[in-house]
């Protein structure tokens, strides 16, 4: 029990450094959802409207917050990971008044639920039916454990401050100088590599504290890029907020179950509103219908998408990897053109960017590409060798269902020190080369 409240006051204390007000908002919501849940349990025959009003309550919170902004034009500040624990609160909600899961009784359990603080900022959104088991039991920590929490710690630590960082300002550089042609398709590939880095690297750090910790988290990508279709890309992207739109969202709104146009009105629903939840901007809300539209057009296309490939012999095998390759390449692509309103954030620079791929510009292309795209080289390189490592990483993930960090926590600490070394002296490479510049978390601003 001491240990739980020492993780709850970490938090909380967290909170008081980053963002003082923000802890009112996650106490409250904390204290007003708990008994709510309580109450739906013991009261079945007035749960519906209790039910329904927490919800209006919490997603209305959520909206003013995000919305402010767009009806007043008064930039107002959203309290810190209230956008990730509202969603576990509702989520949570939703299963006691479903009558799948009883209500937590326990303040403490439910106060280190709603406020851990590795996930809080930036997910992953946790699910009460995993979250609240580790804590009611005794929470026990292993030295295999630690290590692996470390190891993770130290891969997402790499991809967000050496590869994401230094990405992020060679695309913006070039974007916002009005790049045309391939150096602007280089930009905006570039870009989806960016997101990936800083989203994937967070949420990489905040699983390993929480194995630090003893406290195991749910996995937030497993190797998105490897994907062979969006509907394969959104199951290992952002797992735990396409799973929660899924079940709270998709589901509840019919799902498949109601005929295909159903069924596509309820997949556009679903990722407009997925776009929304990232904040007021257009650019957001065009993401989230490009998406949709991906996935609408992708189940009327399926036998060409989902058709099986598994070999039955070696020729067999060798059009399967290829036709696998392919798929992948254009997922990749139709991803990373669909990530240009999401960085745009506005319909004209929107506009200006898709508009600047048709323009020739090779020589200027040429020029950029010699000169790095306006980052050292040594930079260039070190970003180049994370890339290849993650690439290698998320092949053997795939291979060997993502067990690879605890696969080499068990080994001695010869190998961690090997890897403190390399690690050093590319984290002190990339992180301080002349241009780099210590962004925040993207997704720690939604």
């Amino acid at each position: 029990m001491i240990y739980k409240v020492l993780l709850i006051l970490a938090g909380w204390a967290f909170f008081i450094i980053c963002s003082p007000v923000s802890l009112l908002y996650l106490v409250g919501v904390t204290c007003y959802s708990f008994f709510v849940g309580i109450r739906l349990e013991k009261n079945p025959k007035k749960s519906k409207l209790i039910f329904v009003i927490s919800i209006i309550l919490l997603v209305g919170l959520l909206v003013c917050f995000k919305y402010v902004f767009f009806f007043t034009m008064e930039s107002v500040v959203i309290p810190l990971g209230l956008s990730y624990y509202t969603l576990m609160v509702i989520g949570y909600l939703t299963e006691v008044y479903r009558g799948k899961e009883n209500a937590e009784k326990d303040i403490v359990n439910y106060a280190l639920f709603v406020g851990f603080f590795p996930q809080v900022t930036a997910g992953p959104i946790g699910r009460s039916k995993d979250l609240l088991k580790q804590y009611g039991d005794k929470i026990k920590l292993t030295p295999d454990d630690v290590k692996s929490g470390l190891y993770m710690i130290a891969f997402g630590v790499m991809q967000k401050f050496i590869a994401a960082d230094n990405i992020r300002v060679m695309v913006d550089h070039n974007l916002n100088a009005g790049a045309e042609g391939l150096t602007s398709v280089v930009m905006v590939l570039c870009y989806s590599l960016v997101i990936y880095f800083d989203f994937a690297g967070y949420s990489l750090i905040a699983v390993g504290v929480g194995r630090c910790f003893g406290i195991r988290l749910m996995d937030n990508f497993r190797s998105p890029y490897l994907a062979t279709s969006i509907t394969d890309f959104w199951r290992r992207w952002h797992i735990s907020l396409s799973t929660w739109f899924r079940d709270y969202v998709y589901i509840p709104l019919g799902g498949n179950r109601k005929g295909s146009f159903r069924r596509d009105i309820n997949t556009m629903v679903v990722f407009i509103l997925s776009g929304a939840w990232h904040g007021s901007l257009i650019g957001y809300w065009i993401w989230g219908g490009i998406h949709g539209l991906y996935l609408v057009v992708e189940k009327h296309l399926k036998n060409i998408f989902t058709k099986d490939d598994k070999p039955k012999n070696d020729v067999g095998k060798d059009k399967g990897i290829v036709r696998n390759s392919i798929k992948r390449i254009v997922v990749f692509l139709l991803v990373s053109a669909a990530w240009v309103p999401f960085y745009a954030g506005g319909l004209k620079k929107t506009i200006e960017i898709y508009a600047s791929f048709g323009k020739p510009a090779v020589g200027a292309f040429l020029v950029n590409l010699k000169n790095g795209f306006g980052v050292k080289k040594e930079v260039l390189m070190i970003c180049g060798i994370v890339v290849l490592i993650t690439i290698v990483v998320s092949l053997y993930q795939e291979k060997h269902k993502y067990k690879l960090f605890e696969t080499v926590s068990k080994y001695g600490v010869a190998l961690f020190g090997f890897g403190v070394i390399v690690y050093t002296v590319m984290l002190l490479v990339g992180v301080y080369g002349s241009e780099y510049d210590a962004s925040t978390f993207i997704y720690g601003g939604f």
